[in-house]
């Protein structure tokens, strides 16, 4: 039986294969997104545009070279209203013709309505894998496979790019004038698009001079960052007789600059692996000589037990202004300042190979260090995420090999940004490096610290009063860093906490177990951090037990004896709607939105990249206990705005979606029912003013008269199964968008 499917498969991709290679070979030939070959595809008006949009195909144009270097898959633009089939299409194909390249051109969804470029973005993937599992199938040649767009046919391809796996990239990735790179996740100041975060593809990105200037500043910053992530990348802005967004005009005439450039890119060999050793691991001896021997003369004298590393951040204690921070929270333990105004990582390296640490054994040492190795502004040269992790791994290793009994503590680079609040690409390439190093903690000597949250405005913007030069916090900035901080310092300072300010509000202070279920709540906790990377998760469920029980046998869904738990409902909902994606269920029984808000703080999500995380969380707020007080609708909402601060500032990208609180207990009357009612009411009215999808499945679980529907919830706080198909069936469309 075997034998017989491998032949009648066989036998198909032979007719695929014959069928389309007559339909292509010296002309133009038409394929579907399935692979079938086709007689015509969308029709041209007269202008050279497609209008009306029928179905996605592809238009095949072979080159008549002899040595064929590959195929590039062309997106046209037409600001996703129609297609510019003659000069962006057509024309731009009979070009890369000439230079060796077989052209498929994607005529892609066009039209009114805000889905139209999710459907657009979802042929350019189809497109593009099938593509490239089958060249050979359609008669297509050479090794390459590049991709490339053109205005809105250039936005589409970097969002092509951003979508795709590691090992599915491209080989060359060419953005000609691509619009709308300038646009931000909806209620953010983040990119919506990014390069993808391991860039195997040579990225080339051009603009006119003369063209819109926030779209040529998104495009050189995209740039930037795809360089910064360690990749190969090439921006060039041309003068003001080149291509221009949205005129339907031949990009490649022979006066323009484009041509040669572009020719010269696309002959250029690939360099080769730069074998030089990491600049910024190798020791450089800077300006400030003689606080270094100030330095020197301190640890001769006496010992410390705690000592702050790193560069201007860490110097500013020692100015008078923040002095009451620094007296509040380090005098006490006996801290030494070992920061050093504008220095990289290669010079505290230096430092310490030149006696800083020589001769002492504090229990802890905190590293702040990055923002200089990515300043473009002031430094000759500007340092990737992957240099940047290597110089801030070579400090640790150091550290670790004078100070072995230390606990090194690695803050995440602070968000650092020139010009003004919003991220450009020395964040980004921040943020990427924090990604790494976050690999770098054990739990045992090492420990990764995140508290960039309190830097931040809700939006994601860095907060001016706490970071006045959107680089070094402020006093206040200082005080709160401390205060974050601090539940860690302490723990490994083995002493009490100096933080005085706690809130009030319980639902917004961190802490770990309250509550004893069914399940080991720290062994979950480790678990999740043992499988997080591997799992590598496209979806992210933060939540109680209701997001706990959902689905059956999850990585991290096991009870206290490691068996999959008993107890889980939903599982055919569950695969109905994540069953294509990788999901990371981070469901905990019984945990409130302090709990949440520790597990985050304590690694649960860091260095991860999922396209979305939804939220579930503040029911068990509501329930008084012996280990936690009730709180209060108004506390419940700011403790579940917090998880999404956290979530924002630690996965920018993520598009973030938050659940109302679901219906409890019988009846609908009840004080639990009403209390519910008013926290989504406030949540209601939080989500709009701040554009956070909320998804409300109340109405799906309830009859009209408030009571729950038959077998919705098996004991008024969980839904059965036929309650999680109702949530399901809410989330479905917004899950399935790419």
């Amino acid at each position: 039986m075997k034998l017989i499917r491998i032949s009648a498969i066989f036998l198909l991709l032979t007719a695929i294969s014959v069928q389309a290679i007559c339909q292509v070979k010296n002309h133009a030939g038409y394929l579907s997104l399935n692979g079938k070959a086709l007689s015509k595809g969308n029709p041209v008006n007269a202008d050279g545009n497609i209008h009306v949009f029928k179905a996605p195909v592809l238009k095949i144009l072979r080159t008549k070279a002899k040595e064929v270097k590959g195929t590039l898959l062309l997106f046209p633009g037409g600001d996703y209203q129609v297609l510019n089939m003659k000069n962006q299409g057509q024309k731009v194909a009979k070009f890369f013709n000439t230079q060796s390249f077989d052209v498929a051109i994607l005529e892609y969804h066009v039209g009114v309505g805000q889905k139209i470029r999710d459907s657009a973005l979802v042929d350019a993937l189809k497109a593009f894998r099938l593509l490239q599992a089958n060249r050979t199938v359609f008669g297509l040649r050479g090794n390459r496979l590049d991709l490339m767009g053109l205005s809105s046919g250039g936005h589409l391809a970097a969002r092509t790019v951003q979508r795709l796996d590691e090992k599915e990239q491209p080989d060359n990735v060419i953005l000609i004038s691509p619009s709308y790179l300038n646009e931000t996740h909806i209620g953010t100041v983040f990119p919506a698009v990014m390069p993808p975060l391991n860039p195997a593809a040579r990225l080339f990105a051009t603009f006119s001079a003369n063209d819109n200037k926030d779209w040529i500043k998104s495009c050189s910053e995209y740039a930037k960052t795809w360089k910064g992530y360690d990749g190969q990348a090439t921006f060039q802005l041309l003068p003001d007789s080149s291509y221009v967004t949205g005129v339907d005009v031949y990009p490649f005439d022979e006066k323009l600059k484009l041509v040669g450039i572009l020719k010269d890119f696309l002959v250029s060999a690939v360099p080769d692996k730069d074998t030089r050793p990491n600049p910024a691991a190798v020791p450089v001896e800077a300006w400030s000589k003689k606080r270094h021997a100030e330095k020197l003369e301190a640890v001769a004298k006496d010992k410390f037990n705690m000592i702050m590393l790193g560069n201007s951040i860490i110097n500013n204690f020692e100015h008078p202004e923040f002095h009451a921070v620094w007296n509040q929270f380090y005098a006490p333990r006996k801290a030494l300042n070992l920061g050093f105004g504008g220095y990289r990582t290669e010079n505290i390296i230096w430092n310490i190979e030149h006696g800083e640490l020589d001769g002492q054994s504090p229990k802890v040492l905190v590293l702040e260090i990055g923002t200089n190795n990515v300043d473009e502004k002031n430094y000759p040269t500007r340092h990737t995420a992957g240099q940047l992790a290597g110089g801030i791994e070579t400090i640790v290793n150091i550290v670790r090999q004078k100070l072995p009994n230390t606990k090194i503590i690695i803050l995440r680079s602070f968000p650092g940004c020139y010009g003004g609040p919003n991220p450009t690409s020395h964040r980004a390439i921040l943020e990427r490096t924090s990604d790494i190093v976050s690999k770098l903690a054990d739990g045992k000597h090492i420990f990764y610290c995140d508290v960039n949250q309190v830097f931040l405005n809700f939006d994601g913007s860095i907060n001016h009063e706490l970071m006045p030069d959107y680089l070094h916090p402020s006093p206040e900035g200082a005080k709160l860093w401390a205060q974050a901080m601090e539940p860690l310092l302490s723990k490994l300072m083995e002493d009490k906490s100096l933080d005085t300010d706690i809130p009030s509000n319980t639902a917004i202070v961190p802490v770990p177990k309250l509550e004893n279920d069914s399940y080991n709540w720290y062994d979950r906790h480790a678990e999740v951090l043992q499988v997080k990377d591997a799992v590598n998760p496209e979806i992210i469920l933060i939540g109680n037990s209701i997001t706990h029980f959902w689905g059956g046998d999850h990585p991290v869904l096991r009870d206290s004896e490691g068996k999959p738990r008993a107890t889980s409902n939903g599982p055919k909902s569950w695969e109905s709607v994540f069953g294509k994606y990788r999901v990371l269920n981070l469901g905990f029984g019984w945990d409130r939105t302090q709990n949440v808000l520790w597990r985050l703080d304590n690694g649960e999500i860091d260095g991860l990249h999922p396209k979305m995380v939804m939220i579930n969380i503040g029911t068990n707020n509501t329930t008084p206990t012996r280990n936690a007080r009730m709180n209060t609708p108004e506390e419940i909402v700011e403790g579940i705005s917090e998880v999404i601060k956290r979530v924002r500032s630690k996965i920018p990208t993520a598009k973030i979606v938050v659940m109302e609180v679901l219906p409890r207990d019988a009846n609908p009357q009840g004080n639990k029912r009403l209390m519910v009612k008013e926290i989504n009411s406030l949540l209601e009215k939080f989500a709009k003013d701040n554009n956070i999808q909320l998804v409300n499945i109340g109405p799906g679980l309830l009859a009209p008269d408030g009571t729950f529907l038959p077998g919705m919830m098996s004991d008024y706080v969980h839904p059965t199964d036929k309650g999680y198909q109702v949530w399901a069936d809410a989330i479905r469309d917004i899950v399935d968008v790419p």
